[in-house]
């Protein structure tokens, strides 16, 4: 099952959502042939490269290689998980989930979460409202005014105003709301004390990557003692703050309203960061709910762009938030910096006492995070003593731990010596005894170039049996054959098929994504029928030799271990008939 869906489910999902439909709503596409092409929205690019293959219901890009088939295009393109992308299809094609067709109150659930959703929006106008008055709002638009928050700041963002404790209640009320609801949205305690969880503070609403407001952040504004600063809402039906990123509705629209494609995006500590950048033009800042980053918020960002640069608080507190959340985002695939700000400083801050151009100043000093971690170690320890020498030593050699290049691991190790005084080699030496391995780059070249050579023929073999090629004969293949574990999987797949063509789309309901297949359909050589015939043929027979070298190789290893006379004896045979096979030059001499 495909996170929870059947194969069976996702393929009639994928039946009812017509790849060129779905994606034609989001990119102008031209046909061309028996294809769709136009320009990638998930790259910058002016001459066409996305591709659309309404036959077998997938999209690849030539340009920047993204790939995959209708539910992963609407994940991507609104940003949304995995389950969101199912239900917003599933909601267009008027398709139940299946966990909920057997449920006999799926309708009144679903009916009452859109009661929900459109509660959130009449509060966030009503707090809108308040704040826009002229007389209700005189105070708090003078605040925002103070920190640099004008009204087109205050309009892009939906900032709001909560006058007291009871008229947003009350307000609701009117409009023939429950006071369970408003509970179930965290707008109120509890039904027995109806009162503003807000109550007089500026309003920030929060909203998911679909621009659905979900929840509410609270400031204060007159200066009040003994209470605290912030206040945000608590997880409901609507809101997940480990799954919410503050401002990613506000990048996806400006890619859709501006055509503005942000090459990076900041993440900050908090809305009020986000905001406050914003105000000084610089719009491309997203915060967590919590200073701990998930997975899941990673993946997020990784869906937008592919680089980030982290700009917590320059703090110890903001500065340990750094050190953890970077491994998430580095786990993502994502490429990362970090800014590093003045002591104690926000990025709120930051611009306010500096403008856009402090911070832009520091975003141009980022560190990449290894450098960033050395700084850190740097920063902590006295190094004009010796044990504070030593300890940095230690703390330094725990981060390079981490840098699996030589190359960059050499360079570190120079900065490294120079402050500890400590030589290359002795730090090699103990980098070593901890366990960590030192590569030996002797034939390396050589060796990848074979495993690349390899490799890209068993694409090219995966390659021509997804396009339904007619130069596959899938009972001339061997699954072990094949150079990477989801080519076996695919092959896997192309095999239970019986004989019927294959759909890239309807197979990402039987086999996990990953980059690998975006590498596989990335190959889309010009070849006439006889020039694709005898190549395939080539690869098949290069992939067919490298798996019989290795087995003769692990025999003839193995046979000096044998003790059994039969053992030996079969061994001998398989031998003798590997090398027959390695000599021969078709395939059908090679099964």
């Amino acid at each position: 099952m495909a996170q929870g869906f059947t194969p069976e489910f996702l393929e009639e999902l994928k039946f009812k959502n017509d790849i060129v439909e779905v994606v034609s709503t989001y990119v102008p596409l031209t046909k061309k042939g028996g294809r769709y092409f136009g320009c990638c929205p998930f790259h910058n690019e002016k001459t066409a490269s996305f591709c659309v293959n309404q036959q077998s219901a997938y999209y690849h890009c030539f340009g920047c290689g993204a790939s995959g088939d209708v539910v992963k295009f609407v994940q991507e393109i609104e940003s949304v998980s995995f389950f969101d992308a199912v239900k917003i299809l599933a909601d267009k094609a008027n398709m139940p989930l299946p966990e909920f067709k057997m449920d006999p109150h799926y309708q009144e659930k679903k009916d009452h979460k859109e009661v929900l959703k459109q509660l959130m929006r009449d509060a966030a106008r009503y707090y809108r409202n308040n704040l826009l008055d002229e007389k209700k709002g005189k105070e708090a638009r003078e605040y925002l005014a103070s920190r640099g928050i004008n009204d087109e700041t205050s309009k892009r963002y939906g900032l709001g105003l909560s006058i007291d404790f009871d008229s947003m209640p009350a307000y609701l009320r009117r409009k023939g709301y429950k006071l369970q609801d408003l509970v179930d949205c965290g707008l109120i305690a509890s039904a027995t004390n109806p009162r503003d969880a807000f109550g007089n503070r500026v309003i920030v609403p929060i909203m998911n990557g679909m621009s659905e407001v979900v929840a509410f952040g609270g400031r204060i504004f007159h200066g009040e003692q003994d209470v605290a600063k912030y206040k945000n809402s608590t997880n409901t039906q609507l809101f997940d703050k480990s799954r919410t990123l503050y401002g990613v509705n506000f990048i996806k629209r400006d890619k859709k309203e501006n055509g503005a494609a942000y090459k990076e995006l900041i993440l900050v500590e908090g809305y009020m960061d986000v905001i406050s950048l914003g105000a000084v033009g610089i719009k491309n800042a997203v915060a967590g709910m919590g200073t701990a980053l998930t997975d899941g918020q990673a993946r997020e960002l990784k869906r937008l762009v592919d680089d980030v640069y982290v700009s917590y608080d320059g703090d110890n507190a903001g500065r340990h938030a750094t050190v953890k959340n970077v491994e998430p985002l580095s786990a993502a695939g994502l490429n990362v910096k970090v800014i590093s700000l003045d002591d104690g400083k926000d990025p709120d801050e930051t611009v306010r006492e500096g403008g856009a151009d402090a911070y832009l100043a520091k975003m141009k000093e980022a560190l990449p995070v290894i450098e960033y971690k050395l700084s850190l170690c740097e920063k902590a320890y006295d190094l004009g003593s010796v044990d504070g020498r030593a300890k940095y030593v230690s703390a330094a050699l725990r981060v390079l731990k981490e840098v699996d290049n030589r190359a960059v691991r050499e360079v570190y190790f120079e900065r490294v010596s120079s402050l500890s005084r400590v030589s290359i080699s002795t730090l090699e030496d103990m980098l070593s005894t901890t366990g960590f391995k030192i590569k030996d780059d002797k034939n390396e070249a050589e060796v990848e170039k074979k495993e690349d050579t390899i490799l890209l023929s068993s694409r090219y073999v995966m390659n021509r049996i997804m396009d339904n090629s007619p130069c596959v004969n899938l009972a001339e293949i061997k699954r072990e054959w094949l150079a990477h574990p989801k080519h076996q999987e695919i092959f896997d797949y192309a095999l239970s098929l019986g004989g019927e063509k294959f759909s890239v789309g309807q197979m990402y309901a039987h086999v996990e994504d990953d980059q690998e297949i975006n590498k596989i359909l990335d190959l889309d050589w010009k070849l006439n029928n006889k020039q694709e015939a005898d190549y395939f043929a080539d690869c098949l027979v290069l992939l067919a030799n490298e798996y019989i070298s290795g087995r003769l190789e692990y025999l003839k290893t193995a046979y000096n271990t044998m003790s059994d006379q039969d053992e030996k004896r079969a061994a001998v045979r398989e031998i003798t008939s590997l090398q027959k096979k390695l000599k021969s030059k078709t395939i059908s001499e090679k099964l």
